[in-house]
């Protein structure tokens, strides 16, 4: 009776996420899990696309049978894909009630994200709040994944969940990364996944993007978390492992930031024209584990290997972003902010190549038992 319980539980939970109770009856209702889309290899201007659905069917006595179901269709756009789809079901479907969203690189590459976005963010009765993930290599390999314990799409999204508190990804959903894509504020960087040697999934970090495509450059999720510092973001906690002196590991310790301060300064040189953006970012936190041996350690000596590490990988993410001309830092908008008519006069891919960015971290921890 208890496993009764806790499915049927599920499955209203379900139904309301997807805000469709009333309006098909439950005996014939799809859940879609997730969708992927890849470049159709036996055809590279269609679109490969395929659902994970979880298929509801009413047995009678208030009993439900379910079943987890991996279905593939082809088509030259997204809303074709849904025809082709729906006609290979019984039961309503609809694929902008996708909880996730996962776009094989090649595709997002070649084609962009927005066009398989547009019918979930203009749906009236789309699920929003869908995650989007980009995968390394074909999107439905790991769609396909069989989990033991729940739908892969569920395993997915509750390694984001996990994720965002931690501040490893940012914390973004399909109707987020439309406006901030469309309205060409930022750039954006979305989750990058893989399919493990063990099969599972593997969040390697994010995808950098300029305008609608995806770059083909990633940062991983140390990388994306500093990114994430400068931006002025912490969401819950995030332990961060310091390991310098020619990478001795009886040097490393980690620390936990439980707070971050941001400030930005963005210049332009009259005469020379040049921009150069600095950013001074300070990270409040306690010791979480120091390796190495058991002498005492001060605050202070900790606080500098510390803002000197994070310093230098800071630089290297910022010469990262700048080759892969995404501007995930909102550099441009700051300039129309700040010069409007700077750019009336110079090229932006010009001038965000030739940039100076400065990134200074400062650490600053506040207790430790352990230290002075």
């Amino acid at each position: 009776m208890k496993k009764i319980a806790i499915v049927v539980s599920f499955i209203f939970i379900l139904l309301s996420m997807t805000g469709c109770w009333d309006q098909t009856d439950l005996n014939k209702k799809r859940i879609i899990n997730g969708i992927s889309f890849d470049i159709d290899e036996q055809n590279p201007e269609n679109i490969q696309g395929a659902v994970r659905e979880l298929n509801i069917q009413g047995s009678g006595g208030g009993q439900f049978d379910l079943s987890d179901e991996l279905i593939e269709a082809d088509g030259v756009t997204t809303s074709r894909i849904n025809t082709e789809l729906i006609n290979k079901v019984s039961g309503d479907m609809d694929i902008s009630k996708a909880f996730l969203v996962l776009v094989g690189e090649e595709l997002a590459e070649a084609e962009g994200v927005t066009s398989l976005f547009e019918p979930i963010v203009r749906s009236r009765q789309g699920y929003l709040t869908s995650k989007v993930a980009i995968t390394k290599g074909k999107a439905n390999e790991i769609l396909a994944l069989q989990e033991s314990k729940s739908p892969v799409a569920f395993s997915i999204l509750n390694l984001f969940e996990n994720a965002e508190k931690r501040t490893h990804i940012p914390k973004a959903n399909t109707f987020t990364l439309w406006n901030e894509i469309v309205d060409k504020e930022k750039d954006a960087m979305i989750p990058y996944v893989q399919k493990s040697d063990l099969d599972h999934v593997e969040l390697l970090g994010t995808a950098l993007f300029k305008d609608d495509y995806y770059t083909g450059q990633m940062l991983s999720v140390d990388q994306t978390s500093l990114v994430l510092f400068m931006q002025g973001k912490l969401e819950d906690v995030r332990v961060m492992q310091i390991l310098n002196d020619n990478d001795k590991k009886d040097e490393l310790f980690s620390v936990t930031v439980e707070k971050v301060k941001q400030k930005s300064d963005l210049t332009v040189d009259k005469s020379s024209g040049n921009v150069q953006l600095t950013i001074k970012v300070d990270l409040y936190g306690r010791i979480e584990s120091l390796a190495g041996s058991p002498k005492k350690v001060t605050n202070q000596e900790l606080n500098k290997k510390a803002s000197i590490y994070l310093t230098e990988h800071a630089k290297e993410v910022t010469e990262i972003i700048k080759e892969a001309q995404s501007d995930i830092l909102a550099i441009q908008k700051q300039l129309n902010s700040k010069y409007p008519d700077f750019l009336k006069k110079n090229e932006w891919e010009k001038v965000y190549r030739e940039i100076e960015i400065t990134p200074e971290i400062n650490m600053h921890i506040q207790s430790s038992s352990n230290l002075k």
